[in-house]
């Protein structure tokens, strides 16, 4: 602020509990004193004009990008600067918007929709397309309200959601993509599918997961999740930027436990569009930097309260979340040099054109100038500021400035009534966007009196809060362009990019070929090792001299980068479109391969024999650059498939037998392993392995929060379990439950893979369960006078699986409980804790009938003989 004389200013602040948010600024990068700034100026004058900016460096921002992941992804060095569009006309221009490489047009929720499923023929490929962009275009951060139910939003202003907002904002695109979907019932967490092939499919863009069905193809639906764990067991959760966890995917499955029926729809949320005017003297910049400022809902934090859900700001979810906040500007600067000034505003009273210089200045000196000015943007506002020059004449409030949320009432954030040359500056940060109460639109109030009192210069600079991959962004190369806007008659717009150059850092290079599986080969088995000839970091680059720019073997400035990292990808589709499922994207330094050119597939039968797959892998180096993906290479696998059809049936005898097929795709097995668990949904394991218990069995909340100790139970917490195989049979059926204990497992649900004579195994089959509750025991036939007889029977019980019950309350909630009754026997054979004794006085042959019901409401009978001698 200047003024040749004192100025009296009025800034009225909003409490600290409602005032908009302003944090630190972004770092500055470190820029290398190499790095050149590259500058490229287009005049539009058509609807729709195609442009090319030609990218010299050799490194750009999306090379410096860690894949898009469950958290805040990281962003390395970005040489893009800023994007201006300024409409240098005389005519407003509506709806101007830019595209890169045919990519951007954000604008509404068809339009990302479109973008998602480009290419896209069939239903099913339409689910996966839009599962794919938007778990790849947001991270996992929220402040707090309902903005981010607009996918509009999300993806232009904001760029994060919780697993609430996702599955919202997914569900609008699965239906703007001609998809049927419902909301999913987990606990703690929330989630959509979308209807294809007569089918319900999960697809959890928060979480970045589907479980494929064990034919490794087909996206299983929730219930199809609920009735079987292992689906989500062997499934990697939270994304690329997560490790392997196989207790975390237990947790995540145990959130999936609803039974009952699933009905119902969402309402459409976003209702968000990207439409604008730019008026003349008005412009749109994008900008990677940000200055600190940014909308929350939350409350503000207390120094010393510790946080929880409700408080703070982007910044409480990491400091690489907020790096992930971009500041733009929308700038109007009243072109009062021009009549058209007046086209710009909502209402002017009494305003005249002065002399030159040109300014603006009451009409009748007796009354003062009202203008109105509305600000609109739908990017939202997190910052304002005026600058005006003005001359004021005479006394009393000679100029003031106003500001209003919706035109009606007013606040002051400029007064000065002291004659002669001023400039203002005044900031009115603290009334945009207080938290709460997101601004899209403002106005304000010019009020200027007295005779000779004039504005000539005037500019509303206004900083809005942008999704930083919502940006028109550069990268290295060609980058076609194409602006477009919906102006009737004739425009001229300016367009302005803005970037750095970069020539000292080169990406490492591409692995040169695969040492395992060879390109086209076959391989044994489904699990293995990939390897591949490492890729090499350059450090050897031409180096700008006086004399030209010299040879590639001139050491660089910087020390030669070394590879850090790499990034591999496997897919069934030739295109790579995508990988086979969340398995098959890794960053090998989240792996026991870290540091390493090779990774293994996590478990057997992740992948089907006889089919072609492909697969590429991509390095980074120290100074966090990707370079290029390899050559697309393939392979197959040859092994037996997942036995289908397993059945669990009932004998008249007493006992339980299992069938099964071979599998028709692979090759024919030549035995079989049978494993066996009380636990539903187990995953088969020839080893011990671990199984996630919370706090273990338990029936009601009360019961829970008393066990919040393990003390003596061995059923608490991670629980080291026996291996669960049964047996190996060159059948394809089994008997698995009987009176004789020896030889019979007698457990609940099964599973069998299949060998063939290579010895390479196929995954698990779908389980089987026995009937519950099912007698499995033999009472002795027969018995003497005089002498006790007992009997102790015994049933199949299944002890339920891992599961959340009303919040992240694991425990093994569902174990069957069994009561037995005695419906008919002799006067000297009682019931008691589940034991049938007494002692006969007389022999004969006596009727014994036995019920046993479960918790579920299901129950069983035994009957049978005692013949007393």
């Amino acid at each position: 602020m200047g003024h040749k004389a004192a100025v009296s200013m009025l800034v009225l602040l909003a409490s600290c509990a409602l005032a908009s948010v302003q944090g630190p600024a972004r770092k500055p990068q470190e820029n290398l004193p190499s790095d050149r700034t590259r500058r490229q100026v287009e005049t539009i004058g058509s609807a729709s004009q195609a442009y090319v900016v030609r990218f010299a460096g050799a490194v750009d921002g999306a090379m410096t990008r860690m894949p898009i992941s469950y958290a805040a992804y990281k962003q390395g060095w970005q040489p893009n600067l800023y994007c201006r569009i300024e409409n240098v006309g005389d005519t407003d221009v509506i709806n101007p918007w830019l595209t890169v490489n045919g990519l951007g047009d954000w604008r509404t929720l068809e339009k990302i929709a479109a973008e998602a499923t480009r290419g896209c023929t069939t239903d099913a490929e339409k689910a996966r397309a839009v599962w794919e962009w938007e778990r790849k275009h947001r991270f996992h951060a929220c402040t707090w309200d309902r903005e981010c139910d607009d996918a509009v939003k999300v993806h232009n202003v904001y760029g994060y959601t919780l697993c609430g907002d996702d599955a919202i904002i997914i569900d609008d695109l699965f239906r703007a993509a001609g998809l049927k979907t419902r909301p999913g019932r987990p606990v703690g967490h929330c989630v959509t599918e979308a209807f294809y092939d007569n089918e319900w499919h999960l697809l959890d863009g928060d979480e970045h997961v589907i479980c494929l069905r064990r034919d490794n193809t087909t996206i299983a639906g929730e219930a199809e999740v609920v009735r079987d764990h292992d689906l989500m067991k062997r499934t990697h959760t939270y994304s690329i930027g997560s490790g392997d966890s196989p207790l975390t995917d237990q947790f995540s499955a145990s959130l999936y436990g609803y039974e009952g029926d699933r009905t119902g729809e969402r309402r459409r949320s976003t209702t968000h569009t990207m439409n604008l005017t730019l008026r003349p003297g008005e412009s749109l910049e994008w900008r990677w930097d940000h200055v600190g400022k940014e909308y929350s809902y939350a409350q503000e934090r207390k120094p010393g309260e510790a946080w929880h859900d409700g408080l703070g700001t982007l910044n409480e979810w990491g400091g690489t979340a907020y790096d992930n906040l971009r500041n733009g500007k929308w700038i109007y600067r009243v072109p009062l040099d021009r009549a058209v000034w007046t086209r710009g505003v909502v209402s002017a009273e009494n305003t005249a054109s002065g002399v030159p210089p040109p300014a603006l200045q009451p009409a009748d000196a007796a009354k003062p100038a009202v203008v109105v000015w509305k600000l609109a943007s739908p990017w939202v506002f997190v910052g304002a500021q005026v600058r005006a020059h003005y001359t004021l004449a005479g006394d009393g409030p000679a100029i003031r400035l106003t500001f209003s949320p919706d035109g009606k009432s007013w606040q002051t954030i400029l007064e000065d009534s002291k004659p002669g040359a001023g400039y203002a500056t005044p900031s009115f940060d603290t009334l945009i966007s207080p938290r709460g109460k997101p601004t899209y639109g403002f106005f304000v109030k010019l009020e200027l009196q007295g005779a000779g009192s004039r504005v000539s210069d005037l500019l509303f600079d206004n900083d809005v809060q942008m999704s930083l991959l919502g940006m028109p962004e550069l990268t290295v190369g060609d980058n076609q362009l194409r602006y477009t806007d919906e102006t009737p008659g004739q425009r001229q717009v300016k367009v302005t990019h803005a970037w750095l150059e970069r020539t000292e850092w080169v990406p490492p290079t591409a692995p040169p070929s695969p040492l395992f599986p060879a390109d086209g080969a076959t391989v044994e088995g489904t699990q293995f090792t990939f390897r591949w000839e490492p890729a090499v970091g350059r450090g050897l680059v031409p180096r700008q001299t006086e004399g030209g720019v010299q040879g590639t073997d001139v050491p660089s400035v910087a020390p030669a980068p070394q590879v850090a990292d790499y990034h591999i990808e496997v897919c069934d589709r030739a295109d790579m479109r995508w990988v086979i499922s969340p398995n098959f994207e890794k960053l090998i330094s989240r792996t026991p391969s870290k540091g390493k050119a090779e990774w293994q597939v996590p478990l057997v039968g992740l992948l089907n024999p006889g089919t072609t797959y492909y697969w590429r892998v991509r390095a980074m180096d120290s100074h966090g650059v990707w370079g290029p993906w390899s050559r697309r290479w393939s392979f197959r696998c040859e092994g037996p498939g997942a036995p289908l059809n397993l059945q669990a049936a009932p004998k008249a005898d007493g006992t339980v037998g299992i069938t099964w097929q071979a599998n028709p795709q692979g090759r024919r097995p030549v035995a079989y392993k049978v494993y066996g668990s009380d636990e539903q949904g187990f995953t088969a394991s020839d080893t011990e392995y671990i199984v996630r218990t919370g706090r273990g069995f338990c029936d009601t909340m009360e019961e829970y929060n008393a066990r919040d100790k393990k003390g003596e139970d061995p059923f608490w917490g991670d629980v080291k379990t026996p291996a669960n195989l049964i047996t190996k049979t060159d059948q394809t059926s089994l008997f698995v439950v009987g009176p004789d204990f020896v030889a019979r497992p007698n457990k609940a649900f099964y599973r069998v893979v299949a060998i063939d004579a290579q010895g390479n195994e196929s995954g698990p089959s779908d389980y089987a369960a026995v009937p519950r509750p099912f007698v499995y025991t033999a009472a002795p036939p027969t018995a003497r006078t005089a002498e006790a007889y007992r009997y102790e029977p015994r049933s199949i019980v299944s002890i339920g699986h891992f599961t959340c019950n009303g919040s992240y309350n694991g425990a093994f909630w569902h174990r069957e409980k069994i009561t037995w009754t005695l419906e008919k026997a002799p006067e000297w054979l009682k019931l008691e804790n589940g034991v049938l004794s007494g002692t006969p006085t007389a022999a004969g042959r006596f009727g014994v009938s036995l019920k046993v019901t479960n918790n579920k409401q299901q129950e069983a009978r035994q009957t049978f003989s005692v013949d007393v001698r």
